[in-house]
């Protein structure tokens, strides 16, 4: 397996990053960070790329496909320029205009897809896992899964079992999904060492990036939401006491989420009364509101739920993309974490 070298800026270290197939000219920049932060500016790129029925307007993104797997990419932008793309791994077919599909490796593993516009030169970058198929029993390569349920919740297809898992390393966990969030992120608090496996819906970190932004635009100050809980094995739901089979947790679409930029490992007081509360929990909750408001019922369809503080933890926010609306919270009616 191929090894690349990424130099970051001040900032960041020289980090290694471990990739199944070389890296298209160009691509590294957008890899990796040793701190888990955003490597790219807050602004969006210069065009966007629809796939997989959505659409990343973002210079970086995580894409998670099967081995084999097609996926349709369009270049959404003014149709008189031109636009080329590379891939480290799998096969690209061309098609009209500003179209390709890329059908993934067989083999698992980080492969990077460039898009880029030929006249400017920006890039829009997915950093594509070929994930490990799902195993028949409870385990997977050692860690520990456990069992799904046999029947989706109400026959919704968001509750069927996952076909695939993301491997995460030791070396690629600083890898970005997004601009402001790293693989790591959302691996599981699950004892063990690696490699672990977890389960990521893109549509969860287009709504992470876009409550970020949202978050700044109403004063937040916030590089990235720290992820209290993101995936959960259904071995480890049940392992911390969550009595229910068809948390979102486990079907990789979820976090908790809060903003500390202080490091403290707690909820930075949004309110300002002086004090880490509840009331700054519902401060987040409330941008994510605002966020449902400006685009839409239909943009992110999910689940919004606040929490206050425990001797564990502090106050934090769950929100998911399970595509359809649940609130819950003190005050703010009921729903299923």
């Amino acid at each position: 397996m191929a090894g690349t070298g990424v130099k970051l800026g001040l900032a960041c270290l020289l980090a290694e990053i471990p990739l199944a197939g070389p890296p298209p000219s160009g691509a590294t920049s957008a890899l990796l960070t040793s701190s888990g932060e955003g490597l790219v500016s807050s602004g969006r790129a210069s065009f966007s790329v629809t796939f997989k029925q959505q659409v990343n307007p973002y210079p970086v993104l995580g894409l998670f496909v099967m081995p084999g797997e097609q996926v349709p990419l369009q270049v959404l932008a003014d149709s008189a320029r031109s636009y080329t793309i590379a891939a480290g791994g799998g096969h690209i077919e061309p098609l009209a205009g500003a179209r390709w599909v890329w059908t993934a490796p067989e083999e698992k593993g980080l492969y990077l897809i460039v898009l880029r516009d030929s006249v400017t030169d920006d890039a829009v970058t997915f950093n594509a896992f070929v994930m490990v198929p799902a195993p028949s029993g409870t385990t997977l390569n050692g860690f520990r899964i456990g069992r799904y349920p046999s029947r989706p919740l109400r026959g919704d297809p968001h509750y069927a079992r996952p076909r695939g898992f993301v491997e995460v390393t030791d070396a690629n966990r600083g890898t970005l999904v997004a601009p402001h969030f790293a693989l790591g992120q959302f691996v599981s608090k699950q004892p063990g060492g690696y490699p672990k496996y977890i389960v990521l819906r893109e549509q969860l970190l287009l709504e992470l990036e876009s409550l970020l932004e949202q978050a700044r635009r109403r004063g937040i100050a916030a590089s990235t939401f720290r992820i209290m809980s993101g995936y959960r094995t259904p071995y480890y739901n049940r392992r911390i006491g969550n009595e229910t089979s068809y948390s979102r947790h486990v079907y990789g679409d979820a976090a908790d989420i809060y903003v500390d930029e202080d490091g403290d490992g707690r909820m930075d007081d949004l309110d300002r009364d002086g004090r880490v509360t509840l009331g700054d929990a519902r401060v987040l909750a409330r941008v994510v509101e605002s966020l449902s408001d400006r685009w839409g019922d239909d943009h992110f369809d999910g689940g919004l739920g606040f929490y206050g503080a425990t001797r564990s933890h502090g106050p934090f926010v769950h929100v998911d993309t399970r595509g359809w609306r649940a609130r819950w919270g003190p005050q703010a009616g009921t729903g299923r974490h």
